[in-house]
């Protein structure tokens, strides 16, 4: 991964020991903080790039998708196609647009959802799953390779959501209350997880053809360096 992948995982891991030293009552301040560090890398190679507004165009028609998915979901907590969309999107855009839009999913979806301590772990877990499909970008993927990742990131998800529970509800923290929190998480983690593998294997070659029509239309994230 280049520098601003890297910078990306530092400020983020920063940004999550912060929260958890400083207290959950600065979430919202440490969540906006994420969102411009990411925002600012995305842009400052934005700016160098030359291109034009149709990215921002496209990141933004990702996001709104997303979030309308979660919000019409909304009833079935494990059963979101927030993850489907972002794969894909970041299949056509790049790591590091895929943690852009990773982070703006997580944060604008809790404006209806609620906010929290959580929400900086959710912008983080939902950014790795962005970096990572977006580091496989211009490159010929079977749709049996996404929906294996789709279902890996669904568990991925929400091992990085449970080390948010053990460390801050699990008390005391010991390996075997640590496995009784993973233990009491797995219903939700294997039904996000087959829910998101699914969405990816019966509609993933149709939505990404759009996509990819999109990008190859208006010449979009040719610069990316995976």
């Amino acid at each position: 991964m280049n520098r601003k992948l890297w910078l990306l995982l530092v400020a983020s891991i920063v940004i999550l020991v912060l929260l958890d030293a400083l207290g959950s009552k600065n979430y919202l301040l440490l969540s906006f903080v994420l969102l411009f560090v990411t925002m600012g890398v995305y842009f400052w190679k934005f700016e160098k790039s030359g291109k034009n507004s149709r990215e921002v165009v496209f990141i933004a028609i990702i996001c709104a998708l997303a979030v309308a998915g979660r919000v019409v979901l909304a009833a079935f907590s494990s059963m979101k196609p927030e993850l489907f969309i972002l794969i894909l999107g970041a299949l056509v855009s790049g790591p590091e647009t895929g943690f852009l839009m990773g982070t703006i999913i997580a944060l604008a979806s809790n404006m209806y959802f609620g906010q929290g301590a959580w929400t900086p772990w959710q912008m983080f877990s939902l950014g790795i799953v962005g970096i990572i499909s977006g580091l496989m970008a211009n490159k010929k993927v079977s749709i049996w390779v996404i929906t294996a990742w789709g279902f890996v990131s669904g568990f991925l998800y929400g091992w990085i959501m449970d080390i948010y529970f053990i460390l801050g509800f699990v008390k005391p923290i010991t390996p075997k209350s640590s496995i009784a929190a993973l233990v009491a998480s797995f219903p939700f983690d294997v039904t996000h997880a087959i829910f998101t593998a699914v969405l990816l294997l019966l509609l993933g070659k149709a939505w990404m053809k759009i996509f990819q029509r999109y990008r190859a239309k208006y010449d979009l994230f040719n610069n990316q360096q995976e």
